[in-house]
């Protein structure tokens, strides 16, 4: 072997051990960034700092005093929980968690997972949104006299901090479930829902749904996860669906050309379920859709997520 190897050798590996010590000492780092709270009772002295820290947020806000720099903590679940139990056991309202931790709908969390806690009530508003409600929080808010901070919670974020700001009513909804998305890709409202005139019948009646203009053939989307409990047809209806979800909620597509789902079958939100048709009592191609609870008509326009028009 040639001496002249030797040098650039041991240099090789010389960078490879300094890269994998970099490595080593980055990840430490990360995990020394934000203090750990052992234990969320009184016996940890970080759980009594952060808790007496919430409570003079709230006591201090209200007379409009100074408030506390704000400060990020971190937790190892120890069991089961729920985003609502850590949230009580740190008197934070739970979209000040959800929105630290990326967390875009209520989920079970498990014994080890990881999360992020701050010292001070408010909403984290991330610079670049990774899920729908991250998009729907930053739409429609002022960052202009926010905090700026980079947070490392698995994916390395900027935020802009609102202390004191919580969920907006359509937020709140979106986030439990409680909110459906519009049935299909575009289309305009031709019909609302309430008192109208029957446009082939020419009698006033009740309308229970949303009747939207769109092109023959156009994907109809679930409009949220459920389970299919009916597809047929009828004279008035034409071909439709009913999708029952959660909570008691059900909704139902109709006028439809096509069909591609099946009795009881499991759709997810967004699943193209059929294409809107011409079928039943229908004076041009379009989706009528309605959302019930507990049997009752509700106005879909006042739950559904996004714009529609």
């Amino acid at each position: 072997m040639n001496l002249t190897d030797y040098p650039l050798k041991h240099s090789i590996i010389l960078l490879f051990s300094l890269l994998i010590l970099l490595l080593i000492e980055g990840n430490a780092f990360t995990d020394n960034l934000y203090p750990l709270i052992e234990r969320m009772d009184q016996s940890d002295l970080l759980f009594k700092q952060i808790s007496d820290d919430i409570s003079s947020f709230y006591r201090n806000s209200e007379q409009n005093k100074d408030l506390r720099p704000l400060q990020i903590y971190r937790i190892s679940l120890k069991k089961d929980s729920t985003i609502f139990e850590i949230a009580a056991r740190f008197n934070l309202p739970y979209e000040t968690i959800t929105t630290l931790n990326h967390i875009s709908k209520p989920v079970f969390l498990s014994s080890g997972t990881e999360l992020l806690i701050p010292n001070t009530p408010g909403i984290f508003i991330p610079s670049i949104p990774v899920s729908d409600i991250e998009y729907m929080i930053k739409s429609w808010r002022n960052t202009t006299d926010s905090i700026e901070l980079k947070i490392n919670n698995g994916i390395s974020s900027t935020f802009y901090f609102l202390a004191g700001e919580k969920f907006h009513k359509v937020e709140r909804s979106f986030f439990l479930g409680l909110m459906f998305r519009f049935p299909l890709p575009t289309g305009i409202i031709s019909s609302h829902f309430g008192e109208r005139v029957n446009p082939i019948t020419g009698s006033s009646h009740f309308h229970n749904g949303i009747d939207v203009a769109a092109p023959l053939g156009t994907e109809v989307m679930a409009a949220r996860s459920g389970t299919v409990q009916f597809v047929g047809f009828n004279d008035i209806c034409g071909n439709f669906i009913s999708i029952l979800h959660e909570n008691s909620y059900e909704t139902v597509y109709c006028h439809l050309k096509k069909v591609f789902v099946q009795l009881n079958q499991q759709v997810q939100s967004g699943m193209i379920i059929g294409t809107v048709g011409n079928t039943g009592m229908s004076t041009g191609p379009h989706l009528h859709f309605e959302i019930r609870s507990l049997g009752e008509p509700k106005d879909p326009s006042l739950m559904i997520s996004g714009k529609i028009e």
